[in-house]
């Protein structure tokens, strides 16, 4: 997945360069700490007797997002008298020095374990992340490396909308979006970021790749990142000889036994976006026509209790529907069909999406 690291030199490779600060001890290697260590070059937040290790790096994001900053760390062995109390507190700032988060790490053992931190930042803008020493001043800290901030590309959908294609991440209520109905308002605007420990934990919550062209017609136009759930709309005489319809929604994870369709690893966070209209719509992303957030008791479940809250009150009317919920834009067929139209298609060497009779896009 196209990833980009908001941090420079975060490995500590070029020493302290674009790090700025006071006391910045990065000119050493691992083992010149650790018994054992290897030669991967560290940064050390103590650097030296009487001052304070200030170790910090000014970084811009181009529009509200959430993400998480994840670095190694680990205590020095000279230090192991000071375990629990030497460390060192995170920062991440907005360009007036109000605190956007923070926390505080104070290693025990002589190993690097991974730390992150969850991070919203509320616009774009310039952030500042911020090392600051804590504990005693006696030149012997605790270390750290691999210092990351991955911000996920993938997030940057292209989605239809009445001024042309843009990112899903730029989008606000009201936007008018493509559908195939013709431009639709949009009325919220979701998100859930998921930590690589997230991902690891529940290899369901992986994203599921759609390669560029996978489903026909040159479409999606580039690969396509989206949850296993998430629904494509799939066309062809097939669908119509299995299902009475040549359009129906076909869910990613049953995808995957296509070739160009592969289940992302958990390297690396992922940030899920959903998109709410009056009604089910089938949208376009990256040229693919796909589904808008379906609203069913399964759907509500996976988004966090304040999206639900929001969501109710946008449509007080789900709440008094008593359960019967809006009916999709397209028929989508039982787990077991769906899979076995993949098979049929992919058999029969068919494309998943055959050209319409009919325009899909109105505007």
């Amino acid at each position: 997945m196209p990833l980009h690291n908001l941090i420079l030199n975060g490995t500590f490779d070029s020493g302290a360069a674009h790090w700025t600060g006071n006391d910045i001890e990065a000119s050493y290697n691992q083992s010149s700490y650790i018994s054992g260590g290897s030669g991967n070059r560290v940064a050390e937040l103590d650097g030296h007797r009487g001052q304070t290790t200030v170790m910090q790096q000014t970084f811009s994001v181009d529009n509200p997002i959430t993400t998480q900053l994840t670095f190694d760390v680990a205590l020095r062995t000279a230090s192991n008298s000071n375990a629990g109390i030497e460390g060192f507190e995170v920062e991440i700032l907005d360009d007036a020095g109000n605190v956007v988060s923070s926390m505080t790490v104070l290693p025990t053992t002589n190993s690097f374990n991974q730390v992150s931190l969850d991070i919203t930042f509320p616009a774009a803008g310039d952030y500042t992340l911020r090392f600051t020493e804590i504990g005693p001043n006696d030149s012997l800290g605790a270390i750290i490396d691999n210092v990351e901030m991955m911000v996920c590309f993938c997030a940057g959908t292209l989605i239809e909308t009445a001024q042309g294609q843009r990112r899903i991440e730029d989008l606000r209520p009201g936007d008018m979006i493509v559908t195939a109905r013709g431009l639709r308002p949009l009325r919220w605007m979701g998100r859930r970021p998921l930590s690589r420990q997230h991902l690891a934990q529940n290899p369901k919550l992986r994203p599921v790749r759609i390669g560029r062209g996978a489903l026909g017609g040159g479409l999606p136009q580039q690969p396509l990142y989206v949850s296993r759930q998430h629904r494509m709309l799939v066309r062809s005489r097939i669908a119509e000889r299995m299902f009475g319809e040549a359009e129906v929604f076909v869910a990613a994870a049953r995808l995957l036994d296509h070739p160009d369709v592969s289940l992302c690893d958990a390297e690396q966070p992922v940030i899920y976006f959903h998109m709410l209209f009056d009604a089910h719509e089938v949208v376009y992303a990256n040229g693919a026509p796909s589904e808008s957030f379906l609203v069913t008791e399964r759907s509500l479940s996976a988004v966090t209790p304040e999206a639900r809250a929001e969501i109710t009150y946008l449509f007080p009317e789900l709440a008094a529907m008593g359960g019967v919920l809006p009916p999709p834009a397209r028929p989508i067929p039982q787990n077991a069909r769906q899979k076995k139209f993949i098979a049929r298609a992919l058999k029969n060497q068919r494309a998943l999406l055959e050209p319409s009779t009919v325009t899909q896009i109105a505007v």
